[in-house]
């Protein structure tokens, strides 16, 4: 039996056998030969996230107490999101793929993964770390969009993982005069950089509002993109802001928010925080012009097109077999990590 990868704490991971379920008429099959997770949103589920508090209603959209009977959490979860593969079986009824073609789409680190033919997408064209970076590009697509960032801005990005580079370069591509990177990470500062970023700072070794601020000739920053979930990092995003600048909040949290003050450059300067949520349900900004799928078709052709990049943002790249060792680094020490990305086959 086919293998993938389980973890219930996120501090260790194992191999499980699964069985894929019999074939649908409309499912597509297929094995998995390149994989990656989503660092932050898996770190979020796995160490306590509101639904794991609450229960949310999806007609108030409101989170609201959960039942004393409500179902616990499972003990252990598949880890992973996007997966890229060749399709091995097709259901009777599946139209859009045959046996042998390359297709991508969201899914845990397994050795074959199956569902619906509409959950897949053509590779056409992409190549394995691009198709792995679509995630976390549509969402700084929206973030981008969110923020309004036209010709001429000045923006700051907060939090260099995937999300915050992808961030940059779509916001250098939308229009941006100066990009500024924040991150403690060096590595990922130094892949900021090497994309375009005007110029990277260090938190741990600098006041980045301060800085950013001497580096617009005192003005500051029209935008702000903080993807990190820190309270550090969103005050500090409101600090390098203009009057009357934009802060464009992306991340799940911050849980804890001591080092946020909304009395200070907040309440002084009128700034605006913007939630950027690319999917649960919202719509776009724009709509009826811009929807989900446009935003995703979008962000694969910008790839396509060589308008941004995943070069050096897939990092480190590890077989199956290694792939244990590698989660705990991502999980437990992720300083030479950005996005991990597994091959799982040939």
């Amino acid at each position: 039996m086919p293998h993938e990868i389980v973890t219930s704490d996120g501090s260790s991971f194992r191999f499980r056998e699964y069985e894929p379920p019999p074939l649908g008429e409309r499912d597509v099959r297929v094995r998995v030969t390149f994989a990656a997770p989503k660092h932050g949103t898996e770190v979020h589920a796995i160490t306590g996230s509101v639904f794991a508090r609450k229960r949310w209603d999806p007609e108030l959209r409101l989170f609201l107490p959960r039942a004393a009977d409500d179902p616990e959490p499972p003990a252990e979860r598949p880890v992973g999101n996007r997966v890229v593969g060749e399709v091995i079986a097709v259901g009777r009824e599946v139209a859009r793929f045959a046996v042998g073609d390359r297709v991508y789409g969201y899914g845990p680190i397994r050795e074959v993964h199956q569902q619906p033919e509409e959950r897949w997408r053509p590779l056409a064209g992409l190549t394995e770390t691009q198709a792995v970076c679509t995630d976390p590009a549509h969402v700084a697509l929206v973030a981008v969009r969110d923020g309004t960032i036209r010709v001429g801005d000045v923006v700051a990005v907060f939090g260099l993982g995937a999300i915050g580079l992808l961030a940059a370069q779509i916001a250098r591509v939308s229009g941006a005069r100066s990009v500024f990177a924040v991150d403690p990470l060096p590595l990922r500062r130094e892949v900021a950089l090497a994309h375009g970023a005007d110029a990277a700072f260090d938190p741990a070794e600098e006041d980045v509002g301060l800085a950013i601020k001497r580096a617009t000739a005192g003005a500051g920053a029209d935008i702000a993109i903080e993807t990190s979930g820190s309270g550090a990092a969103l005050h500090e995003a409101i600090r390098c802001l203009r009057p009357c600048g934009i802060v464009v909040h992306v991340p799940w949290g911050p849980k804890e928010a001591r080092d946020l003050h909304l009395d200070e450059e907040f309440h002084l300067n009128r700034i605006t925080i913007v939630g950027s949520q690319a999917v649960w349900g919202n719509p776009d900004r724009d709509h009826p012009r811009w929807t989900e799928a446009r935003a995703r078709a979008t962000v694969a052709d910008l790839f396509r097109s060589g308008a941004i990049t995943a070069d050096g943002i897939v990092t480190p790249i590890v077989p199956f077999a290694e792939a244990l060792a590698a989660l705990v680094e991502v999980f437990q020490r992720p300083a030479g990590v950005i996005k991990l990305g597994v091959r799982v086959a040939p």
